[in-house]
């Protein structure tokens, strides 16, 4: 479909309203530069530049979408798994929805990003909220990692809570030491 696109443009044929909302629905990416092509295109076939509603408007409005998604799957994908959430599952399925034109499917990355959130809510594993400054000891540090590898089938995740723990306590033993030094 992209070399569709392609094509039209280079021949002044723009795609239609229509032809890119179904690329768009079959998960083609409208880039900023498709969107500078179409637009540069529409202007100088009706001489006057992009009309409200055409194909670059349009072209401008699903590249808008498309990246509004991808910077929602780099938000959650920073999280730790034990903290995604039913909401994190419903933004993300929105703004997939949007970005494509369309309800997302079974193998989509809000359908992997719901399975998460279900699995977190059957196992209890609400979002941890940041109690601000706390003192953590190593044996605090020692049971959580205990607790997420039962939780996690034998792995600690990179970046989960146990890890912080344990960091924590790194610091704290690190400066209690260079305190009395």
């Amino acid at each position: 479909m992209q070399h569709q696109i392609q094509t039209k443009i280079d021949a002044y044929e723009l795609p239609s309203v229509g032809e890119l909302k179904r690329a768009a629905a079959v998960g083609q990416r409208i880039t900023p530069e498709d969107v500078s092509v179409i637009a540069q295109a529409e202007s100088e076939l009706t001489g006057s530049g992009p009309v409200k509603g055409g194909p670059a408007a349009t072209a401008h409005s699903i590249a808008s979408r498309q990246l509004n998604f991808d910077t929602k799957v780099d938000e959650i994908s920073r999280k730790p798994q034990s903290h995604i959430t039913q909401e994190d599952a419903r933004q993300i399925q929105s703004t997939e929805g949007r970005a494509f034109n369309c309800p997302p499917g079974p193998g989509s990355i809000s359908a992997q990003v719901r399975s998460i959130a279900n699995r977190n809510e059957a196992l209890g594993l609400p979002p941890v909220v940041d109690p601000g400054a706390v003192y953590v000891s190593k044996d605090d540090a020692r049971d959580a990692q205990s607790m997420e590898s039962k939780i996690y089938g034998g792995q600690i995740p990179k970046g989960g809570m146990a890890a912080q723990m344990q960091s924590a306590a790194d610091k704290i033993e690190h400066a209690k030491h260079h305190a009395f030094c």
